[in-house]
């Protein structure tokens, strides 16, 4: 029997959309599809981290479910209202004269987020992780992208998580740290720089095809064409150093708001259906037997 190529998970970010990634997760370890490394952004840095610390995923997923992440965060489910919340901070911010720099600052919003983190991570650290495991983060005044995989996981995943402007930068390692997705929102080259030779790549982000009417809605779809761009190239770039070995999976979650945690459990589902479609094609690129009804997979012969 020949051994099968060790394979990569990289999850993307995309704020509530990403709690997909916990369906994805979930429908593979139910096929028995094995994962080796994980590398995650924002929120599947999130995802990432709790089936790196070998967490009970369906267990989580009800969790999930029961929660109000909107109140718990302080958020609501409009990202059009977080920015204009944020727009209205930076003005308060402005007319003061004070910063988020300032020692002796309480943001409440990145308080409740260490929180949450550090609760669903149960405050372990990266050496305490069954499989190789690693963070993405953005330097938010170089704009380097910084790969976390030493210390607590809690605290790295909220840098990888803290979306500029709704929720304050994190200060690590003498920088300070925002969303990873800002510099590599599906982050398959952490991948396989951790050893992945194949590598299943989820992609939560928000979609072009919305309406643009504002002058706002103008620049933030000017973001996320950049952010497009950006991606293509860096799928590309991996692409071409696994020797095509990649599958790029993109669940039905669009709909869904940055904000819209009300939606977890129809995000988890969009995530499950859509690893199951694909259920022959990961089999083939993992050199694995098709699942079986029940679920089950065998390795091939060389």
């Amino acid at each position: 029997m020949g051994e099968r190529p060790k394979v990569g998970l990289a999850l993307g970010g995309g704020g509530a959309r990403g709690f997909a990634h916990l369906g994805v997760l979930i429908a593979l370890e139910e096929s028995r599809i094995p994962a080796d490394v994980i590398a995650g952004s924002s929120m599947g840095a999130a995802v990432g981290a709790a089936k790196a610390l070998g967490m009970d995923l369906q267990k989580l997923a009800r969790l999930l479910g029961s929660l109000d992440l909107n109140n718990l965060f302080h958020v609501s489910g409009s990202t059009m209202r977080e920015i204009q919340r944020a727009v209205g901070r930076g003005m308060v911010e402005y007319m003061r004269g004070t910063s988020w720099r300032e020692e002796g600052t309480a943001p409440e919003k990145l308080a409740r987020m260490y929180e949450f983190f550090s609760l669903l991570t149960a405050k372990r650290s990266f050496s305490d992780t069954v499989l190789p495991f690693a963070v993405v983060a953005t330097d938010l005044e170089s704009g380097e992208k910084v790969v976390l995989n030493e210390g607590k996981i809690y605290q790295a995943v909220t840098a990888s998580a803290a979306v500029p402007g709704v929720f304050y930068p994190v200060r690590h390692g003498g920088r300070f740290l925002v969303d990873g997705g800002l510099v590599d929102k599906v982050p398959v080259d952490i991948a396989i720089d951790l050893g992945a030779e194949v590598v299943i790549a989820v992609d939560t982000g928000a979609p072009l095809s919305r309406r643009v009417d504002t002058s706002l809605d103008a620049l933030l779809q000017a973001e996320r064409i950049t952010s497009q761009h950006l991606q293509d190239l860096q799928l590309q770039g991996a692409r071409t150093r696994l020797g095509g070995r990649l599958l790029l999976l993109q669940p039905e979650v669009q709909w869904i708001n940055m904000f819209g945690f009300e939606h977890i459990t129809e995000a988890i589902a969009a995530g499950k259906k859509e690893a199951l479609a694909h259920l022959g094609e990961i089999a083939e690129l993992c050199e694995l037997a098709s699942p079986s009804s029940g679920g089950s997979t065998e390795r091939t012969a060389d």
